[in-house]
């Protein structure tokens, strides 16, 4: 977070230790009692973006004064197109003729800006406190997803190696019954060629004549 120096010469703090550096760089001016802005209502958002300036300022009952002339009126006034080249004591001088002419202390601008410079202090505070607490719902809950993703991924684990298992032991059996099938068909074969008619092998010319001469004599 940047340091804001020009709280020193407007805002009183309590820091003890600051206040003799401030009394000499405050010197000729007057410094303001501020208090911190309380959060007044939720601020609006929209989904998960964050709320815009206005929103924050509105949440934290920051409004326009009666007379319209807020900080960024001033601002304007600086920008203007008259001062547009002019040195900061000009602008200075010119903006203070203004807020003279208008019946406006100063003390009101400065007021208004550093309730909205606190509001966006009080709200960064808030925010970063949802933010630590997000961070650790989901620290938690990315955790129980780890443990989760890895109960579920032990049991897919077991579960392809039960299935492995079953597959091998089911094609050891199926391969066991094909050896006990050709043994079977084996042993069926062995019985069935006796129910087949056995071929006589042709008898020789040699064969033949010697059953002939054995006749004759």
């Amino acid at each position: 977070m940047a340091e804001k120096k020009w709280y020193n010469v407007f805002v009183s703090v309590e820091d003890e230790e600051k206040k003799g550096e401030q009394t000499q760089a405050a010197e000729g001016q007057r410094r303001l009692e501020i208090a911190e802005p309380e959060l007044e209502q939720p601020v609006a958002r929209v989904g998960e973006e964050l709320p815009s300036f206005e929103a924050i300022f509105q949440a934290f009952g920051i409004k326009e004064p009666a007379n319209g002339f807020t900080v960024y009126r001033a601002e304007e006034l600086l920008k203007s197109v008259y001062l547009k080249n002019a040195s900061p004591e000009i602008r200075r001088s010119a903006l203070m003729v203004a807020l003279e002419a208008l019946r406006i202390p100063p003390e009101e601008v400065i007021q208004d800006a550093v309730k909205r410079d606190k509001a966006l202090t009080q709200f960064e505070k808030i925010e970063e406190r949802r933010l630590r607490e997000l961070e650790q719902k989901k620290s938690e809950e990315n955790k129980r997803l780890q443990e989760e993703m890895e109960r579920i991924f032990n049991e897919i684990r077991e579960k392809m190696e039960d299935n492995n298992s079953m597959l091998k032991e089911t094609r050891e059996k199926f391969q066991s019954w094909q050896q006990d099938k050709e043994k079977e068909e084996q042993r069926l074969s062995n019985v069935l060629q006796y129910f087949v008619a056995q071929e006589v092998p042709e008898q020789t010319h040699t064969t033949k004549r010697r059953r002939s001469t054995s006749s004759e004599n």
